[in-house]
């Protein structure tokens, strides 16, 4: 026989039903604990994930950065390993050259030194601006010698004493025999040429003795920002005249770093005055001479072995220690800042293989012939210089005009009357600029008769 359940009491049926809702709710918790737990792991394998690529790419730039710090530096140090290496070899050659020069202030050296300052000074000269040996200049002066000997040789009968103007005779020195400057420069090269062979045989090479060797300038020479201005002057009379100028140029003319009065009177003419007013000018002159801060320094030429010569100005004894000489005569005129330094000086620094100036002559041509050659010559120079603006065509100036005194009884004369303003041949000293390297020429022992005819001629070497 089957038998039924008892029923269930209220009690436990309320019982048994909460522990069911109560099992629901647990699993429900436990589902959700686990879902959050679940997506709490999945945010953190994101941020893990993105910030491994943020790392990632972080380390892609710095190993860039690096690469290309790497990258300058061998670049840099390259470049600067050459260029610095240059740079000071060049600087150091300068002031090599510029310690030879500097010594010579206010010094009583002669013109001679020694061979080992010679060297060094020759050797940097050329380095430094691949300057031309004064054996190249010599040899080129004997070659246009030979090419006027062969231009008047061959001149036609038609152009031969041709000559209509009486001329006067300026001075009873006789004239200069034609060509005569490149036998003296055969002489002297030969000689040269000889002692060289007899130092080399004997190994005696300690002359001190040496004339120091010329080089032609360079033909620009834009780096230039300083200068020297020459004066000479013999007579205290003069004083006033050039003292009160040089006042304002110390005070306002950029780049005049140093003033030479070439005095060719004995010291006692500026220590020993009479005159009042001359005396005060001579004990600030020489109270100038002896400010270490003042940029005037006193040559005295007799003192230095030189006569009283207008060439003593340009003496290499004066030893000016810019490249860039200023010439005034001690009477002046004496020309603005902006005609000297703003216009003159920056046309010097673009041509410094030639005097620049102010006060220009010429020679006037007498002959038919060398009328005819020197108005081609003029023409062909205008043209060049109208067709060609900005200088770099290389067009080929016209020859030289030769004189031919011997061949044909050409004759020219100085015209010291006007300034010519075109076709001018040389340059009056006074306002003129002149590169210090022609101041060894001026003054070789290859020149020495043209010297000696100057200096005894009527005029001297006041227009030269």
């Amino acid at each position: 026989m089957s038998s039924a359940s008892p029923p269930s009491s209220p009690k436990s049926t309320a019982k048994n039903g909460g522990g069911a809702i109560s099992n629901v709710m647990n699993q429900n918790n436990e589902s959700h604990l686990h879902r959050r737990r679940r997506q709490q792991q999945k945010n953190e394998s994101s941020s893990l994930f993105d910030g491994f690529l943020t790392s990632k790419l972080l380390l892609r730039i710095l190993g860039v950065l690096l690469f290309l710090c790497v990258l300058s530096s061998l670049y840099l140090g390259s470049y600067y390993h050459v260029h610095h290496q240059d740079y000071t070899k060049a600087t150091e050659m300068k002031q090599k050259k510029d310690d030879f020069i500097r010594r010579g202030d206010k010094a009583t050296t002669a013109i001679t030194i020694s061979e080992e300052e010679s060297k060094t000074i020759t050797e940097t000269d050329s380095k430094e601006s691949s300057a031309i040996h004064e054996t190249v200049v010599f040899e080129s002066i004997i070659e246009r010698v030979k090419w006027t000997e062969e231009q008047c040789n061959s001149v036609p009968e038609h152009h031969v004493d041709t000559l209509t103007t009486s001329l006067k005779k300026a001075t009873d020195l006789p004239p200069l025999p034609e060509g005569g400057v490149a036998v003296a420069l055969k002489k002297w090269l030969d000689s040269e040429n000889a002692k060289e062979q007899s130092e080399t045989t004997t190994n005696n090479n300690n002359d001190n003795d040496v004339y120091p060797t010329c080089y032609l300038p360079p033909p620009k020479s834009c780096d230039v920002t300083t200068y020297t201005l020459v004066i000479m002057s013999h007579t205290t009379e003069r004083l006033e005249a050039f003292m009160d100028p040089l006042s304002d140029m110390v005070n306002s003319w950029p780049g005049l770093t140093e003033i030479i009065i070439v005095w060719n009177s004995p010291r006692t003419t500026l220590t020993s005055v009479s005159d009042k007013k001359q005396q005060q000018y001579a004990i600030k002159l020489l109270s100038w001479d002896t400010d270490p801060n003042h940029p005037l320094r006193i040559f005295f030429s007799l003192e230095e072995g030189l006569a009283n010569n207008l060439l003593n100005r340009y003496h290499p004894k004066i030893q000016p220690k810019n490249e860039a000489v200023f010439y005034f005569d001690d009477d002046g005129p004496f020309f603005s800042k902006e005609a000297m330094v703003d216009s003159g000086l920056e046309m010097w620094k673009r041509n410094s293989n030639v005097q620049v100036g102010a006060f220009p002559r010429n020679i006037r041509y007498l002959s038919k012939r060398m009328k005819e050659a020197g108005k081609k010559g003029l023409m062909d120079s205008i043209d060049i210089v109208t067709n060609n603006v900005h200088g770099d065509s290389g067009a080929t100036y016209p020859p030289f005009t030769p004189f031919c005194r011997n061949a044909t009884g050409d004759h020219v004369e100085y015209n010291y009357f006007t300034f010519p303003d075109y076709n001018a041949h040389m340059l009056l000293p006074s306002g003129s600029i002149l590169h210090r390297n022609f101041l060894c020429f001026i003054w070789h022992p290859a020149f020495e008769e043209l010297r000696t005819w100057v200096v005894h001629h009527k005029t001297m070497p006041d227009d030269m």
